[in-house]
């Protein structure tokens, strides 16, 4: 992603009628270059230090309205904070419960959980607002699971 990616959200804001204010530019811009998930502290720690001027308090009011008009998402990837991002390639998240590790999927590997569900029960799964947890390939063959491996190397 660019600095034409963040012109180019704020092209698309203007064009709505919405303000484009310093600290929607500004969080626009950590987003940008965070090049990854970042929780909303993180993201206000790095717009203040470009813009010491915008509160920590408008940095989660400007997410809350980047995530209403579906800029950014956020997602729950376990027991932390939310994390965020610019809005893109529908993904969900797959997170080791053991290290750690997150891993980005398609969206459609729930595809028939979120059938079954709409089918059976009249429910529409929002899957993108949490992550799956589970364990990953490399600690699913750790002590415990009848399986050895050699970690040393």
């Amino acid at each position: 992603m660019s600095s034409d990616r963040v012109g180019s959200l704020v092209a698309w804001l203007r064009d709505r009628g919405e303000r484009v204010t310093t600290a929607r530019r500004a969080l626009l811009t950590a987003l940008d270059q965070a090049g990854d998930h970042r929780s909303a502290d993180e993201l206000a720690e790095a717009v203040s230090r470009e813009h010491p001027e915008v509160h920590r308090a408008t940095i989660y009011r400007t997410l809350e309205t980047l995530r209403r008009l579906e800029v950014v998402e956020h997602t729950h990837l376990g027991h932390g904070p939310a994390v965020y991002h610019l809005a893109g390639e529908v993904h969900q998240h797959l997170v080791c419960e053991e290290c750690g590790a997150i891993q980005e999927v398609p969206a459609s590997v729930l595809g028939d959980l979120e059938a079954d569900l709409e089918r059976d029960f009249g429910f529409r799964l929002n899957s993108r607002h949490f992550a799956v947890v589970g364990r990953c390939r490399h600690c699913r063959h750790g002590p415990g699971d009848g399986i050895v491996e050699d970690r040393r190397g």
